[in-house]
């Protein structure tokens, strides 16, 4: 499964979802396991989901692909501004290291499981993630959607009384 998994087709998964003028800095590919997962003895792989991590100069993207039985289409993405991110670390490991994320903005809460062989420089990628939010987490403001209906209602132009 992991062999036809390459650059040029990680590419084409990320492609449709960058904004113009955004850059791909990091890409690695990992697998998610739920607690859930660890109940079913042999059936537990099910359930795992399998995620393209790509770190932009923007933002940090999931790419969920299909698990066993369906291939490498893209299932469904997800995208995070940097800013809006708590926590990154990178756990320690020789054949597996974990990419933890943690918002409470956006309640996100996920550990992918990053393992050597799954693609060429994964564990650079992962590192790569770690220290482009190192780097961007302050320097760009989160990417929440403004909320008119919070504001004075002299700002969207209504009378005040």
């Amino acid at each position: 499964m992991a062999m036809r998994f390459t650059d040029q087709h990680a590419m084409s998964l990320v492609a449709p979802l960058l904004f113009p003028g955004e850059q791909v800095l990091f890409r690695a590919r990992g697998v998610e396991k739920p607690w859930y997962s660890w109940v079913f003895y042999r059936l537990g792989a099910l359930l795992w989901r399998y995620y393209l991590v790509v770190a932009t100069n923007q933002r940090i993207v999931y790419v969920q692909h299909a698990g066993i039985f369906g291939g490498y289409k893209a299932k469904r993405s997800e995208a995070f501004a940097w800013g809006e991110l708590d926590q990154v670390k990178l756990g320690w490991g020789i054949f597996n290291k974990t990419l933890r994320v943690r918002s409470t903005q956006k309640r996100l809460s996920r550990d992918v499981i990053i393992p050597r062989g799954w693609m060429r420089g994964n564990f650079d990628a992962a590192k790569g993630t770690l220290g482009a939010w190192e780097q961007n987490r302050t320097s760009l403001p989160s990417a929440t959607p403004y909320n008119a209906l919070s504001a004075p209602p002299a700002a969207y132009g209504a009378p005040s009384y």
